[in-house]
């Protein structure tokens, strides 16, 4: 029989997101035969996630979080995965299928990288060999600490919003709370703030922004364009607050209560933590690979490569 895993692979793409998925459209396309598996941590197949705070929230479909299909900008239908089940090979068959194809391994870890034999190995103790490997982890939450500390009662009103799974919940919570409060100023925090503020016209929900810089994408953005940008998300419905500071957060009766550094209080039922994102680091301990003091991201040269068969 076959195994559920192939023991070797031409080209491992670690992680499941655009740039795994692009880099697996590019190579088959330069290599028709190329076999190619991507192992990702969650269990869907690659999705795109700008739509998750933004095109989905302004669907008429009331079975949104079903079927995750939105409109884009040509008025054209589709759906937030980049393709569909079909399109890919089932992992056990990818050695073995005739010209090759994509495979992914959903819900997998790869927690060590043997750089020199060419190999990882992943959570469950399965080890894949590669020819070629693209490290694209991304992202983790950079998760403020009072979180991490905060009891049981306040991480159960908590999303950190991410995944396919925080949209639905959050959907699902957004029609029953009256007030939800978004930390985090970047895109991400102030995409969701306006998609939630239309809402809260319809439906009397109350969104609140909070975030440490002056206006909203603060950090991204000049003073002038800060500033009409957190105009325009006040004009959405949502009562932006900046230069907010989190000391504390804890539940109050059955409310949470946001304490923030300059004294100033915010209550509210629910909060969703939209706040920074560091470079996913984690495979550099095991594999020997070098990573950037300054920005924190793996050392690449000019080709992106970290060593001659291993891309970020």
């Amino acid at each position: 029989a076959r195994p559920e895993v192939p023991s070797h692979v031409p080209f491992l793409l670690i992680g499941g997101g655009t740039a795994a998925f692009a880099a697996a459209r590019s190579i088959r396309a330069r290599d028709p035969g190329a076999r190619v598996l991507i192992v990702s941590e969650d269990p869907a197949l690659p999705y795109m996630r700008p739509p998750l705070s933004k095109e989905l929230w302004f669907s008429d479909d009331p079975n949104v979080t079903e079927t995750l299909r939105f409109k884009q900008w040509n008025g054209k239908e589709r759906s937030i995965y980049f393709q569909p089940p079909s399109f890919y090979v089932p992992v056990r068959d990818l050695p073995f299928v005739e010209n090759g194809g994509v495979a992914v391994l959903c819900g997998k870890k790869v927690v060590h990288m043997d750089v020199r034999g060419n190999i990882v190995k992943l959570s469950d103790g399965t080890q894949i060999s590669y020819d070629k490997c693209l490290i694209a982890t991304g992202k983790l939450l950079d998760f403020s600490p009072f979180f991490v500390l905060a009891g049981k009662d306040v991480q159960q009103r908590l999303t950190l919003f991410r995944k396919i799974e925080d949209f639905k919940s959050l959907e699902k919570i957004s029609r029953e709370v009256k007030s939800i409060t978004i930390i985090g100023g970047g895109f991400l925090g102030s995409e969701l703030a306006c998609a939630l503020g239309r809402r809260a016209r319809t439906r009397g929900l109350e969104v609140i922004q909070l975030f440490p810089e002056n206006g909203n994408m603060g950090k991204v953005l000049p003073e002038y364009l800060s500033n009409w940008t957190t105009e325009k998300v006040r004009r959405e419905g949502v009562n932006v607050m900046p230069n907010a500071v989190v000391k504390s957060v804890s539940v109050c009766g059955n409310r949470l209560m946001i304490k923030l550094k300059d004294g100033r209080k915010v209550e509210t039922d629910h909060i969703v933590a939209a706040v920074g994102l560091e470079p996913n680091v984690e495979l550099a301990k095991s594999a020997g690979l070098e990573v950037d003091s300054d920005f924190g991201g793996f050392r690449v040269n000019a080709e992106l490569q970290a060593r001659s068969n291993i891309w970020v």
